[in-house]
């Protein structure tokens, strides 16, 4: 990739010398490959709650997107001979990419609004209304994206001549989005993160000994559960939870470690790509660890919402972070009853596991 202009790129399709020739078709093929296969694993994590979220939705439809330019690539790969195959590989690049910048904004306001729209209503209420709100949402947000691009894209073909090198290139662009909101969480992380650097080892290990008590519970009937739960607050663990009392952190604070625990690699990565030049174009940036990540991080602002109300016991989907522990590690909500939510909310058990 040859840097072009901010947001914009060029892509080589051919490169010609007096010795030979190299067709880079295949190299597209590998790369959009490669990112189906993550997206594959990524989806394989992300499957049980997917649907009840709008960036799940849009995460669906980014893969279907992916294997149809996959197919566009193929064909022109494999009648590489024929007259045409660059234009076929030129317009699938340059659209792809342009679809896909403008696509990250209005889903994550979109998205947003989903988790505002849905507060009182609940996640763990299961509606295909909803469902086909949502689909309808992405939908028109796709529509309106390929229109604009179909409309406003350069696919021409450039031919560039240097000495003695010829090449053919095409215009691509860059999610200017993404890599805004991966700077934005790096710097809110690692200001928290600092700030607190001296206690997150103990945090961590106290969080680890809830995930473990948390791991042993499931395999107990519903009743034995619920008396754990109860010895919980009564003091019976007296040794664990006493550990948990004496210095946690806030809530708001809790959250942040959790997401960051899960969620730090790939910001990282992305800043790292940012920061030294190595300019990802959109069709490859934007894939389903960045709306996976995104979700996570607007799950993670609802549950600090709802557990004021539900505690560690509000259902909310996302298979990444396990945000329900966490909560154990908070001040603000160490008063909170666990048998009562138990007797209020009938589908806590399903929600901790």
């Amino acid at each position: 990739m040859i840097q072009y202009s901010p947001g914009s790129m060029l892509a080589m399709i051919q490169e010609e010398n007096k010795i030979c020739s190299q067709d880079t078709t295949l190299e597209y093929l590998i790369l959009l490959l490669s990112k189906v296969a993550l997206n594959t694993l990524v989806l394989s994590f992300w499957l049980r709650s997917i649907t009840k979220t709008l960036l799940g939705v849009c995460s669906i439809l980014i893969y279907l997107a992916d294997l149809l330019l996959i197919c566009s690539i193929f064909w022109a790969w494999l009648f590489r001979e024929n007259h045409g195959t660059y234009e076929v590989v030129c317009f699938s690049l340059s659209y792809s990419s342009a679809v896909y910048s403008l696509l990250p904004l209005p889903v994550l306001l979109a998205g947003a609004l989903d988790c505002v729209i849905h507060q009182h209503v609940g996640f763990d209420q299961k509606s295909l209304g909803r469902t086909a709100v949502r689909c309808a949402v992405v939908l028109l947000i796709w529509t309106l994206a390929c229109f604009y691009s179909f409309c406003y894209t350069n696919t021409e073909l450039l031919t560039i001549q240097y000495k003695d090198v010829k090449a053919l290139v095409c215009s691509v662009e860059g999610s200017v989005a993404v890599s805004h909101f991966s700077l934005i969480l790096f710097i809110i992380l690692g200001y928290i993160l600092l700030f607190h650097c001296r206690k997150l080892p103990r945090w961590i290990r106290l969080a680890n000994k809830l995930a473990k008590q948390r791991t042993g519970s499931l395999s107990m009937s519903d009743l034995d559960f619920s008396r754990n739960l109860e010895k919980l607050e009564s003091g019976a663990f007296e040794d664990d939870y006493m550990d948990i009392m004496q210095d946690r952190p806030p809530l708001s604070i809790s959250l942040v470690l959790c997401f960051a625990l899960n969620w730090t690699p790939y910001v990282l990565m992305s800043v790292t790509c940012d920061l030294l030049g190595f300019t990802v174009p959109a069709y490859a940036s934007v894939n389903l660890l960045w709306t996976a990540c995104a979700n996570s991080f607007l799950v993670g602002m609802a549950f600090w919402y709802r557990s004021n109300k539900h505690g560690p016991f509000c259902t909310l989907p996302d298979d990444i972070c396990p945000w329900s522990f966490y909560w154990y590690l908070s001040k603000e909500n160490g008063q909170f009853t666990a048998s009562t939510k138990l007797k209020t909310e009938p589908s806590i058990l399903q929600t901790l596991q």
